[in-house]
């Protein structure tokens, strides 16, 4: 037992902790596992299925719109930036658009033009998704493709008409991610690698990241 003597000479009892088998107060390791699970709790959870990952997107969307849909994009951009980097695996997909020069490029290219990629992926979810509203999106089935990835589908149901979108994602150590989306059959990740073929065949990978941001700041003139 330990004792405090204070300045009168009395003496008493020091209050003690039980030690964790690190020889850490118990206290301590509570609280140190408190925070971590706020930190957890803070973060995007990844996708266990690949219908959870669509799912999170979507309900992601859907609570932006309604409570941000009059606000700036800047921030809807800061609401949303984390759940499509958690639910989307940009800097692959980035990589696939150009997967031909892709060898070829140096770090700071790659890093550059992965960066220019995720600021257009993030405005355009940003901008293009304000108006939603709960029940619009419908995740309709899901199965199996070869090479382990698999495919979700979806329906948006806008005033107008019923949209079908299909997801395709393939498992990471932080859970399933989209990896392409076709929406109405069109595949995003087709018209981009087409697109920026189109730059590269008369230009270099800064005509590549010229064009993001122009489309990016289109983005964002418009919304």
């Amino acid at each position: 037992m330990l004792f405090r003597t204070h300045s009168n000479g009395e003496r008493t009892l020091m209050p003690t902790y039980p030690k964790t088998a690190g020889g850490r107060p118990a206290w301590a390791a509570a609280l140190l596992l408190m925070w971590l699970t706020a930190l957890a709790q803070d973060a995007p959870a990844p996708g266990a299925t690949p219908e959870d990952t669509v799912r999170t997107l979507h309900d992601a969307l859907v609570e932006t719109a309604a409570e941000l849909g009059d606000a700036s994009l800047e921030e809807r951009y800061a609401r949303l930036e984390p759940v499509v980097e958690a639910t989307h695996d940009l800097p692959y997909i980035a990589e696939l658009t150009i997967r031909r020069e892709w060898d070829g490029l140096s770090v700071d290219d790659r890093q550059r033009f992965v960066e220019a990629f995720e600021r257009l992926s993030v405005t355009t979810y940003a901008s293009r998704f304000r108006r939603l509203e709960a029940g619009m999106f419908e995740i309709t089935g899901g199965e199996s493709l070869a090479g382990g990835r698999a495919q979700v589908a979806a329906t948006l149901t806008t005033k107008e008409r019923a949209i079908p979108f299909q997801y395709v994602l393939h498992e990471t150590d932080a859970g399933w991610k989209i990896v392409n989306i076709l929406a109405d059959n069109v595949s995003d990740l087709a018209l981009k690698r087409a697109e920026y073929r189109r730059l590269l065949e008369g230009g270099s990978v800064d005509d590549v990241i010229a064009e993001l941001e122009r489309q990016t700041a289109e983005a964002a003139a418009a919304d």
